[in-house]
């Protein structure tokens, strides 16, 4: 994508990128190209961001528009992405965690099947997305940043800044609050993701639910 990025001149380039992309099951190629073509002032949603359908294990409850926008997020839907820290797959699971959730769900596990099997990524991931909505009353803020910087840093944080779900704070101000910069942007990206992602999975624009879903878990 980035020896593309110094070929491709055209929106039209960009939307062949991106079918190039979807015919070969390289999503990513397709998100690098849009980002890339983005900083050159050329929109192509989507190359930016690819609607990938994989067979799941079972389905979460979690609304689709959300686990796509995180694993945007996480790996540009790079099925056989690892991070530095050992993070794989499309949701970028920690082994650990992945073995925890499969698990709990009553799941065979296999740390090569995050990275050989992205159904199977996305599987564990929706339930791990689940868990961790239902422990912050259906937050979307706060389970973000659980998935990002561990569950204990929100609850940490309701501590030092307030609770958003309360009106203790205002949620903008307590996504402002976080103190790990990586997580701060991550959460507003996971948001904005998501808004978009409704729009991809409609098939049309749908009104934006930004306020909505900064004040989801109000209590």
């Amino acid at each position: 994508a980035y020896y593309l990025d110094d070929e491709l001149g055209t929106q039209t380039d960009y939307i062949l990128l991106s079918r190039l992309a979807n015919d070969y099951h390289i999503p990513d190629i397709g998100v690098r190209g849009a980002k890339a073509g983005l900083a050159k002032g050329i929109v192509a949603p989507d190359a930016a961001y690819p609607v990938v359908t994989y067979p799941l294990l079972r389905e979460p409850q979690v609304e689709r528009s959300l686990m796509l926008a995180l694993s945007r997020q996480e790996s540009e839907m790079n099925p056989n992405a690892i991070s530095y820290v050992g993070a794989r797959g499309l949701m970028q699971f920690m082994p650990a965690t992945a073995s925890r959730e499969a698990r709990l769900s009553g799941l065979p596990y296999r740390t090569s099947w995050l990275t050989d099997d992205p159904g199977y990524n996305m599987t564990l991931g929706g339930q791990h997305l689940d868990s961790l909505l239902d422990s912050f009353n259906g937050s979307y803020i706060m389970t973000a940043a659980a998935y990002n910087a561990g569950p204990n840093r929100p609850r940490q944080w309701i501590k030092d800044y307030g609770d958003p779900r309360t009106g203790q704070v205002d949620p903008i101000d307590w996504v402002e609050f976080i103190p790990f910069s990586e997580t701060r942007n991550y959460v507003q990206r996971i948001l904005e993701n998501t808004q978009v992602y409704r729009s991809r999975l409609a098939g049309t624009p749908v009104e934006i639910q930004l306020e909505e879903d900064l004040k989801r878990g109000d209590q």
